[in-house]
């Protein structure tokens, strides 16, 4: 999996002709747990799309780095 950076060109996997350029990466609290204890940090990404020029936010998971 690649590292992704603000200024790296990412789409969307479930819609991949929504591709654009990475604004921000951030972490966000997560506020559950289990009996083991908290669960990590959820981190998100905004880029902004080429298609319509609108600020999209995902979860890290859902984007891909484009070569």
């Amino acid at each position: 999996m690649k590292t992704i950076r603000p200024g790296d060109k990412v789409y969307h996997i479930y819609h991949m002709s929504n591709r654009g350029v990475v604004s921000e990466v951030y972490s966000l609290p997560v506020r559950h747990g289990n009996g083991a204890g908290p669960f990590s940090k959820v981190r998100r990404v905004k880029f902004i799309s080429e298609l319509d020029g609108k600020e999209y936010d995902f979860k890290i998971e859902d984007v891909v780095k484009d070569n």
